[in-house]
């Protein structure tokens, strides 16, 4: 299993570094892909941290794909190169996961058509052709679409994608070992 974290300047630190945090815990190989063109990408919260490596179409070849929130992740929509990625990934039934306004990205890719989805409030009219789960939804799955309301859900969304990955008995131990979960 390997996922690609893409971060982009102005992403939210915690959104981000929590699910790879979590990922990582579970022993998933994840990496973090800038795609400034810069290693070094800092956060909304001008936290800088260090990618992995930086984005290379041709290298993006994970089971799942992931784009973090916060105002840069609007960015996100923009990129070509990327979106070519992510729609393909999709289209072959791999995992999209996305946060906070994340999910409004893939709404104007026309991934969430027919879909149920959720994102952080104010960006619902973004989230083109879904079915909107607003709250108590904290993490929203549909199929091999993955969407969280934001910061207070990076955890639950880290621990769907271990539970989806690796099944529900390793992310509820997961849970438990962090003190998550009881």
């Amino acid at each position: 299993m390997k996922v690609n974290a893409y971060l982009t300047d102005g992403f939210e630190t915690v959104e981000a570094l929590a699910v790879i945090d979590i990922l990582r815990r579970a022993g998933i190989d994840t990496e973090t892909v800038s795609v400034t063109g810069e290693l070094e990408v800092n956060s909304a919260q001008n936290i800088p941290v260090r990618a992995d490596r930086l984005f290379d179409k041709s290298a993006e070849d994970a089971d799942v794909v992931f784009l973090p929130g916060g105002p840069g992740s609007l960015a996100f929509e923009k990129m070509k190169d990327l979106k070519e990625v992510v729609v393909s990934h999709n289209a072959e039934g791999k995992i999209v996961a996305a946060i906070c306004a994340a999910p409004s990205v893939l709404g104007y890719w026309g991934l969430l058509k027919g879909k149920n989805a959720t994102c952080f409030p104010g960006f619902e009219k973004d989230l083109t052709g879904a079915k909107v789960q607003k709250s108590p939804a904290r993490v929203v799955a549909d199929g091999n679409i993955f969407t969280a309301r934001g910061m207070g859900t990076a955890i639950d969304l880290g621990l769907a994608l271990v539970g989806k990955l690796l099944g529900e008995d390793k992310a509820e131990r997961l849970g438990v070992d962090i003190q998550y979960i009881d």
